[in-house]
């Protein structure tokens, strides 16, 4: 019992003093509000359109040939995108393009129909604002398709340009129309997408951030460290557990704002129930603390780590296997899926909230963060010169 009532002695103590730290450091309270609440905003406004239509298209044509008024017809037929108008040059599109009067400039060179004519790859310029970035998403694939079809359309008559054996193989062969449709996503929205990860990583970035700062700054100012040898390894895990449990409570009251609130006010897919985002964001948060407590031992200053984390985003969208399949990925990177908690995290959160799977679907995901939250406690309690 005596040890019990120190145990929480500890706990209560660690607890208290590194929730003090938090609340009494500006640039953590900057950076908890900025990257979880103003980042949130953010990219939510970036994105809030979704899904563009009919975006407008200021087209340059040189060429002024059968192809070429071919080529934007069907551009004009997108749902993407819209030819609202022409221009004689690049500096009047340009000037257009300034006055809002079109969002993206499609230019076709003066030789376009003579290399196509010739059998040689045809060259075309299309250059998109980016005040919305959706905007470039429609206008690129917008003009894509079109593209592909006119290579449709003019390829049966391009089979002279060929080798004799290469003309018989493609004339006997039949075409194959692919019509595809992206599962939980019928509208392709690039919100509905990318925003559910981005709010995993953001937690994950910004609770590292913290962690890693007040870490390094212990040790920039020279604190009195707790010496493992001197408390033992229980009250190691009592101290690592005790600071895990105040990240835990301060993004468990931001996440109610990131994954509860704004997709509801952005109207972002919010399948899940709150018991299953509990479950897992139970595991995940705590797993993320205390990686970066043992991540923080890097450091010896405050400033560090923010260079450091800040360049992560990419990367951890890229392991977590929702831009890319899990399964393709080089052994190096598919083994990196397992070592940050934001990996599995992100995929678990995308089938709950997207997908609206149950905890059975993500079990894999959820024993994955469990055995990482173990496995860094124990990284954490690891006795080092200075550690606090």
């Amino acid at each position: 019992m005596r040890g019990v009532n120190r145990a929480l002695r500890l706990f209560n103590i660690t607890f208290r003093k590194e929730l003090w730290d938090v609340a009494t450091s500006l640039s953590t309270v900057i950076l908890i509000v900025g990257g979880v609440v103003a980042y949130g905003l953010l990219y939510n406004l970036l994105y809030r359109p979704n899904v563009v239509r009919e975006a407008p298209i200021v087209v340059v044509d040189n060429t002024h040939t059968h192809l070429s008024r071919h080529l934007i017809r069907l551009v004009n037929a997108s749902p993407d995108a819209e030819i609202v108008t022409s221009a004689t040059d690049l500096g009047e599109a340009r000037s257009q393009l300034s006055h809002g009067e079109a969002v993206a400039i499609l230019y076709l060179p003066h030789d376009m129909s003579k290399r196509i004519g010739r059998g040689k790859q045809a060259i075309f310029v299309i250059l998109s604002s980016t005040a919305t970035f959706l905007y470039y998403e429609a206008t690129v694939e917008a003009v894509i398709n079109a593209m592909l079809e006119l290579d449709d359309d003019t390829r049966n008559n391009m089979l002279w340009t060929l080798p004799p054996t290469l003309q018989l193989t493609l004339s006997g062969r039949t075409t194959t129309e692919a019509v595809g449709n992206a599962l939980f996503n019928p509208t392709k929205g690039y919100a509905d997408y990318l925003i559910p990860v981005v709010f995993v990583i953001i937690i994950f970035q910004t609770m590292v951030m913290v962690v890693s700062m007040n870490s390094g700054g212990r040790r920039a100012m020279s604190i009195t460290p707790l010496r493992g040898r001197e408390i033992g390894f229980g009250g190691r895990v009592t101290i690592s557990l005790a600071r895990s449990a105040t990240y835990c409570l301060i993004y468990g009251l931001l996440s109610v704002f990131l994954i509860g609130l704004l997709p509801r006010i952005f109207d972002l897919p919010h399948l899940a129930s709150t018991l299953n985002l509990m479950a897992l964001m139970l595991p995940f948060m705590l797993a993320t603390s205390l990686f970066a407590q043992c991540f923080g031992r890097l450091f010896s200053d405050r400033e560090a780590p923010i260079v450091l984390i800040t360049f992560f985003s990419v990367g951890l969208i890229f392991i977590a296997g929702i831009s890319y399949p899990l399964e393709l990925l080089p052994t190096p990177w598919h083994a990196a899926h397992y070592l940050f908690p934001a990996a599995p995290a992100t995929l678990a959160f995308v089938e709950l909230s997207s997908m609206g799977s149950s905890l059975a679907d993500i079990a894999p995901e959820l024993a994955t963060l469990w055995l990482q939250a173990i496995a860094y406690l124990l990284l954490a309690t690891i006795p080092k010169q200075g550690f606090r």
